[in-house]
């Protein structure tokens, strides 16, 4: 059976250590998803120009081994969470799972060779830059981190300082599944219905391709089973309402 990792577990984690939170409403989708490396500090910018940073985000693991995010800004990204404890990671692994690492993750709203324009409080809208290091290594997956995690493994250009950046386009076509509620499935964008999950079974999909608020659909890799073998629910759906999500996104699973 899988043990499902949901992408609101972050947020759950979050709403645990730092108190409950009212639902967010985005002022914009942005362009993609920034995944940092917790390992160093980040210098956050007002402006392009400037040369001493507004703020610096630094990261220190508690007794627990929990990590905390120490900066003097009100720091409510997209997705942030410490990660396991010592002990939590211990029960996980006894369970056949993984020791949860922490994560962040920034809203990106614009890029250049430079810098990411990325929203740091969801709520308030607040937004800096994190300028691009020359001596980092910037990643288009998840999978070219991965190709490049190990030290001394033959081929891998490994560099400890290390940025994800993913265009929602590319995020979505790498999650594990995405799922909504009483799906509809159109032949093509503002196209014909061509399957309603009416009794809304679980239905884990796949993106195969995105075309601006609309994606296509495919079953799940691996899942096929979870589908009716005499239905075809493939098709395209809306992943998002102007800057709304309208999908529930699974990033990983572990068995």
């Amino acid at each position: 059976m899988f043990k499902y990792l949901v992408i609101l577990l972050p947020i759950v984690l979050c709403m645990i250590q730092c108190g409950a939170r009212h639902p967010i409403q985005p002022k914009a989708i942005g362009i993609g998803l920034l995944t940092v490396n917790t390992n160093f500090e980040i210098p956050l910018y007002k402006q392009e120009m400037d040369g001493v940073p507004f703020d610096v985000l630094r990261f220190k693991t508690n007794k627990s081994g929990v990590m905390k995010f120490v900066c003097d800004i009100k720091l409510k990204p997209y997705r942030m969470t410490g990660g396991d404890s010592f002990a939590e990671g211990e029960r996980n692994i006894n369970m056949g799972l993984i020791r949860f690492a922490p994560e962040l993750k920034f809203r990106v709203i614009d890029t250049t060779v430079t810098s990411f324009k990325v929203v740091t409080n969801e709520e308030t809208w607040e937004v800096l830059l994190i300028k691009r290091d020359a001596t980092a290594a910037y990643y288009s997956t998840e999978r070219a981190l991965s190709d490049n995690s190990c030290s001394n493994c033959p081929g891998s250009k490994y560099n400890p300082r290390w940025y994800i950046y993913e265009t929602w386009e590319r995020y979505l076509k790498r999650v594990e599944f995405i799922t909504r509620e009483n799906v509809v499935v159109y032949d093509q964008p503002n196209g014909k219905v061509v399957f309603e999950n009416k009794e809304n079974v679980f239905l884990p999909f796949r993106v195969i391709e995105s075309k601006g608020e609309w994606i296509r659909l495919a079953k799940g890799f691996g899942r096929e089973s979870e589908f009716d073998s005499l239905i075809n629910a493939e098709g395209w759906i809306k992943w998002r309402e102007g800057p709304v999500l309208s999908i529930d996104i699974t990033e990983h699973t572990y068995e």
